[in-house]
């Protein structure tokens, strides 16, 4: 192999790898918008299950405070 074959080929190979490592951070950075979108899904389902939980709780207050007063009977009986 003369010296100028060697050098097209380390030259070729080096392109590879540019090719190769730019590919790499575009997938990066596709994968971290996308972990960043999750994330935001996340919290904006966390914050409404919340508010879910919150208001069975109150219901479920307001049943048992009513339930007493149904079975209760009249002052006149």
């Amino acid at each position: 192999m003369t010296s100028d074959s060697i050098e097209r080929r380390i030259e070729q190979r080096f392109e590879q790898l540019e090719e190769k490592l730019a590919y790499q951070e575009m997938t990066n950075a596709e994968l971290s918008e996308e972990i960043f979108r999750q994330q935001k899904e996340i919290d904006t389902l966390t914050l409404a299950h919340q508010s879910m939980v919150q208001r069975m709780e109150a219901l479920q207050d307001v049943a048992a405070e009513g339930d007493g007063s149904q079975n209760e009977k009249p002052p006149h009986y």
